[in-house]
């Protein structure tokens, strides 16, 4: 359960930092 919670916390960070290039991007 442990590694699910792993995999689900990584998948968010990556996805709030293309989210932050993004911005920067348009910037």
């Amino acid at each position: 359960m442990a590694d699910v919670i792993f995999v689900a916390l990584t998948i968010a960070v990556f996805t709030i930092f293309g989210l932050v290039v993004r911005a920067v991007e348009r910037l």
